[in-house]
């Protein structure tokens, strides 16, 4: 009672589905997407230990990073749904023709990454909330123009020069007393 060849080859892509598809899964785009990452992971981790050779650091702390830049790694791959061992397996059996596409991939990856801070750069600026302010009280002052973190400037009355609004209805000349003893004074009852 043998079963025939294609039962047991459908049998098994059931049992595992990733290993029917894992040739077609490492485009010479995604291979330059993972390495894009990876070195984005690697330049995290030594960032983290201060960009310092292996030569200036303890050996616990060189263990460390090198755990360190292994799980960043694992991480990457796992993102990506790759295998290390499917990963290792295609990047070492890629033919030049393929290497060329990885490269030709990761150049086009990261004019699409220039091209987007560069869109970023020159996008117009949002307009900050302007808050609305229900009364005024010196809790609470009404601020025009004013610098972050600077204190409150609360200024009384019309700014020098303004003319008012009791000086433009029927302004009547009122010569300015020399002194005080000059003004007559007034019985008040």
């Amino acid at each position: 009672m043998s079963r025939p060849m294609p039962v047991l080859l459908l049998a098994s892509w059931l049992a595992a589905p990733g290993l029917a598809l894992a040739q077609d899964a490492l485009t010479p785009e995604k291979i330059a997407l993972i390495r894009r990452d990876e070195q984005a992971a690697l330049d995290r981790v030594n960032e983290r230990y201060g960009n310092r050779k292996p030569s200036e650091m303890t050996s616990e702390e060189r263990r460390q990073s090198i755990q360190d830049q292994q799980q960043a790694m694992a991480a990457v791959l796992e993102k990506h749904e790759v295998s290390d061992k499917q990963y290792a397996r295609h990047v070492a059996r890629m033919s030049l023709a393929e290497r060329d596409a990885v490269t030709a991939a990761a150049k086009q990856l990261e004019a699409e990454a220039q091209a987007a801070r560069e869109a970023a750069q020159n996008r117009p600026p949002q307009p900050e909330e302007i808050p609305i302010q229900n009364g005024i009280s010196d809790q609470n002052p009404v601020e025009l123009e004013s610098v972050a973190g600077a204190p409150a400037v609360v200024e009384q009355g019309l700014p020098p020069g303004e003319v008012g609004l009791e000086q433009t209805e029927g302004a009547v000349d009122i010569p300015p007393a020399t002194a005080p003893e000059a003004s007559p004074t007034v019985p008040t009852e």
